[in-house]
């Protein structure tokens, strides 16, 4: 099975969830052959590979236009005659443009903007992120429609077999305290190291993940430092990439998931966690709270490492009485998050929109 995160998960998970009885066809647009594990559908391959979205899609959309274009990304061809429909998943660099390189900030912001005007319609994924969306694209709320995410449910629940063997064979002991994204500015992680370096606890932190550029990391450097300066080897473990059939084990062995992000446009691995029957404690800030609801522990101040600290200590100390309760309000809460409806919605946002034309 590949291995998708972000906007690639969210387009394989909407292909693989439209209902198989709509009455329009689905044609997929791709610059390279689909995998193994997409679904029946028709694709189309052309080139060429470079800038693909600008060359090889626009020429496709001119002299073959769909009635409709959807776009699971931020960005549409400079000329579409046909109406389009994109899908933002967050503002992160509209917020924190620090955190971006120049050249990536430069597309994203000027590619958006030139996307959003365009669009007969915008999909987003949370009612925070349409906020912003209206907010800083002064776009109608009409315009932008929330469908929420998932997680799939075949593997992320509490009955996971073997999990104390698949962690051993990771290199991780228990009891941890678990992180998992993509390594980059925003996700706060200098300041988690170095709250749970002042916790006196025999918990390791375990930080899994995206860290290359290859892998989707960036601006990752003070992140390892923060670990050798302070010589933390012992109580941080990097795991790296894993395979996907790794992460159930990983979040159910663990003895809490910790996402102290400065800004999120929703969270999905809090929802995987709390599926597994692991206690969350993440951020009080953009979706966050909206996505775990009274399930998590908050951080009230993802900027101070008091806060983030505290935070920890309460997940750590908290009595069985209260972590099960924690657990039951987790697992309850993810039953509102279903790929079905997500791609329901999508498709009829989609029939709306061809016949804007």
């Amino acid at each position: 099975m590949a291995h998708r995160v972000g906007v690639n998960q969210y387009a394989f998970e909407l292909l693989n969830h439209f209902p198989k009885d709509a009455k329009d066809e689905v044609i997929v647009y791709l610059s390279n052959p689909p995998l193994s594990d997409m679904p029946d559908l028709n694709y189309q391959v052309f080139g060429p590979k470079k800038l693909w979205t600008l060359t090889g899609l626009q020429k496709k959309l001119l002299s073959d236009p769909p009635d409709v274009l959807f776009t699971p990304t931020h960005y549409t061809p400079i000329f579409v005659s046909c109406p389009s429909v994109i899908a933002i998943m967050d503002l992160a660099f509209e917020k924190f443009p620090q955190y971006f390189k120049a050249r990536d900030l430069y597309q994203l912001r000027y590619w958006t903007r030139y996307s959003v005007k365009q669009a007969a319609k915008i999909l987003t994924i949370s009612e925070y992120s349409k906020k912003d969306i209206c907010e800083i694209y002064k776009v109608r709320p009409d315009k932008v429609i929330v469908t929420y995410p998932s997680y799939d449910k075949e593997r992320f629940h509490p009955r996971i077999k073997n999990k104390e063997l698949r962690i051993k064979q990771l290199g991780v002991k228990q009891p941890y305290i678990l992180f998992l994204g993509t390594l980059q500015p925003r996700k706060n992680l200098e300041r988690l190291i170095e709250a749970h370096s002042g916790l006196e606890t025999d918990c390791k932190l375990v930080i899994a993940g995206m860290i290359n550029e290859g892998r989707g990391g960036w601006m990752n450097e003070n992140i390892f430092q923060a670990v050798s300066g302070k010589r933390l080897a012992d109580r941080v473990i990097f795991t790296g990439y894993l395979p996907d059939d790794e992460l159930p084990g990983l979040y159910a062995g663990a003895k809490a998931f910790v996402l102290p992000s400065l800004y999120e446009g929703f969270g999905i691995p809090a929802i995987e966690a709390m599926a597994c029957g692991t206690p969350v404690v993440v951020s009080q800030v953009s979706s966050l709270p909206e996505v775990c609801g009274q399930a998590a522990i908050y951080i009230k101040d993802p900027y101070s490492m008091e806060s983030i600290r505290e935070a920890l200590k309460k997940v750590l100390t908290m009595s069985l009485t209260e972590k099960n309760r924690r657990v039951s309000l987790g697992l309850e809460w993810v039953k509102r998050y279903n790929w079905e409806v997500a791609a329901k919605v999508t498709l009829e946002v989609l029939e709306e929109a061809g016949q804007l034309k």
